[in-house]
């Protein structure tokens, strides 16, 4: 079944990050938009998803890496992380 945001936003079905695409957009735990994704970072050996870098704006300088433990849900449409918004300026550049 998809899933809504809070002001009804369809962000499809949860996927796995093996499905996950570059340009897919990025939302913080309080609703903004973030950016979008750039590239997803495995320990391919384990199989373990361990981050993701998202590109937070056009141009140089956007790049930021999400730690795997910081992604609330994988969808179709969306990723929604579970940092806030002014958390997420203070990520790491790749």
């Amino acid at each position: 079944m998809p899933v809504r945001d809070d002001v009804g936003v369809d962000h499809g079905h949860r996927i796995s990050y093996q499905a996950l695409k570059r340009g897919t957009e990025v939302f913080s735990s309080d609703g903004q938009r973030l950016g979008v994704v750039q590239r997803v970072v495995v320990d391919a050996k384990a199989h373990i998803f361990n981050e993701l870098v998202i590109d937070t704006k056009l141009g140089p300088g956007g790049l930021k890496v999400v730690d795997a433990r910081d992604v609330e849900d994988i969808h179709e449409r969306a990723v929604v992380l579970k940092l806030a918004a002014v958390e997420v300026e203070a990520l790491p550049k790749p």
